[in-house]
């Protein structure tokens, strides 16, 4: 799907899309003809994740750990954590 749809999918703006990219918290594919970003639906359950934690405080460079680990059990921590504070 192109980024328009995951937008509206998740609700996040393709600006901050495009910069999860640059810091390659997502790393979609991109079409052979046009070269354009194609999302799948992995991309746009990982954005929903990232938007969940960044709703809670949670700092990009953890969310990068916790995401590249996909340990749960760090995610937990992560949020008891932020709510604590």
């Amino acid at each position: 799907m192109k980024i328009n749809e995951v937008e509206k999918q998740t609700g996040i703006s393709s600006t901050n899309i495009r910069y999860y990219e640059q810091k390659e918290l997502l790393v979609p594919q991109r079409s052979g003809e046009n070269n354009y970003r194609v999302y799948s639906t992995d991309d746009v359950k990982r954005l929903k994740q990232i938007k969940i934690l960044r709703m809670i405080g949670i700092s990009l460079s953890e969310i990068r750990e916790i995401l590249d680990e996909n340990d749960m059990k760090d995610c937990k921590i992560c949020v008891s954590n932020s709510l604590d504070e």
